[in-house]
């Protein structure tokens, strides 16, 4: 979260290949203010979650994770996706299962998803990928796509608006996809700022594109961990499984 308008806040991974815990080099942070993960797509399956089979939203980390493993899925870990709106939807693309269940918003606002340039990370048959809204195109294969904002970075580098020493500082959690294709799930255990998210994303995890995904509210369940916290009500909720072979 920022102190900057916006709507209600809100927002992956699998068997969690890698554990790391390293410090950003603003020098600001110590080695315990991150914890990433390393997701090969091609070993494990990520989802992404809005509503239950019968219409009813999850709300909970716990409830999604029950709700999987009812279905005979060994669940790794489950986090909240992208940033939602008032009425309890997406505010952006939303696309689960293969289905597109929310539309790519384009239109001009305030707040953090609409921190020019935003983005949207999906999967589709090429793999993980992150790309700024400007530049996206909807496929037929796309099999899951959240929507969120800002994009921390691309090739082209450092969102213009990320300040090194902004007071603003919140807890946060955002998404990187590497050049090997692996994707890193990441999320603060204090308050950071955007400049030290991406940063740490893209120096200490050498990925090549990052997007945020909430803030405040963000939680991250993994294998191991007991019941998840009980938190606020999410909307869209990333999980990784056990892919079936």
């Amino acid at each position: 979260m920022i102190r900057i308008q916006r709507l209600v806040v809100m927002g992956t991974t699998g068997l969690l290949l890698a554990m790391s815990f390293a410090p950003v080099r603003s020098g600001e942070l110590s080695a315990n203010d991150f914890r990433s993960f390393i997701v090969d797509p091609a070993r494990h399956e990520i989802s992404l979650h809005w509503k239950s089979p019968q219409g009813q939203l999850y709300r909970r980390l716990e409830a999604l994770k029950s709700e999987l493993s009812g279905r005979g899925k060994a669940v790794l870990a489950v986090m909240n996706a992208g940033i939602y709106d008032k009425k309890y939807r997406p505010l952006g693309l939303h696309i689960e299962g293969g289905k597109m269940l929310r539309p790519l918003q384009r239109r001009k606002g305030g707040g953090n998803f609409y921190m020019q340039p935003n983005g949207v990370f999906y999967i589709d048959a090429k793999g993980a990928a992150i790309k700024r809204t400007s530049q996206f195109k909807l496929s037929g294969d796309m099999v899951l796509a959240t929507q969120s904002g800002p994009l921390l970075f691309d090739e082209d580098g450092l969102h213009p608006a990320f300040v090194k020493n902004s007071r603003h500082r919140y807890f946060r959690n955002a998404v990187g996809v590497r050049k090997d294709g692996h994707v890193v799930f990441v999320i603060s255990k204090k308050p950071v700022t955007f400049w030290q998210l991406a940063h740490f994303l893209r120096d200490q995890q050498s990925c090549i594109s990052g997007l945020y995904l909430d803030g405040f509210i963000s939680q991250l369940w993994r294998q191991g961990e007991g019941r998840a916290r009980q938190g606020y009500g999410f909307v869209g909720m990333l999980a990784v499984t056990e892919r079936v072979r």
